[in-house]
């Protein structure tokens, strides 16, 4: 999902890039990153592959429910960058598959909280452990430099990372 959001970034924020360095270079840096970026993403369809039934896109939505507990949509769907609508039709079609159950509030019944169910909770384990499997092998021909390394720039480079709308 990191190198996801890192390609739809940087496809964003092409125009608004400071530079530093002649235009053809990074230019060129930029179309290199973004062919190993869209092979990453290509990969991590193994990250999900014992559960066809859930998308990358349902997993996220899963894996930050399971992070906040429970959350209303209208807070769902900003955390996710979606629409209220489309956030709603994700979670209409986890409710559907028992994976995410709706609750109202008793203080204000116009408010409705969703939250995992526990074969959702399960499942998220389950993918979670099958992605970090999959992360550990990708750092395991790296050394604790180049790991080093690599954490500090994502971090900058995500620092830096404006939204341009």
């Amino acid at each position: 999902m990191f190198l996801w959001f890192i390609f739809l970034a940087a496809n964003k924020t092409r125009g608004h890039i400071r530079r530093r360095k002649p235009v053809g270079h990074l230019e060129d840096k930029l179309n290199e990153f973004e062919q190993l970026v869209q092979t990453a993403m290509c990969q991590t369809n193994k990250w999900t592959a014992p559960a066809q039934t859930i998308s990358k896109q349902q997993f996220l939505l899963m894996l930050i429910l399971r992070n906040n507990r429970r959350m209303t949509l209208s807070e769902l769907a900003e955390e996710l960058y979606l629409s209220p609508s489309a956030t709603t039709i994700a979670v209409n079609r986890l409710v559907r598959d028992g994976h995410i159950q709706r609750t109202r509030d008793e203080a204000d019944r116009r408010v409705v909280w969703v939250q995992l169910t526990e074969k959702a909770e399960e499942l998220v384990n389950q993918l979670r452990a099958r992605r970090r499997s999959i992360l550990l092998g990708m750092f395991s021909n790296l050394s604790d430099e180049e790991i080093d390394q690599f954490l500090v720039i994502t971090s900058k480079m995500l620092s830096h990372l404006k939204d341009p709308d």
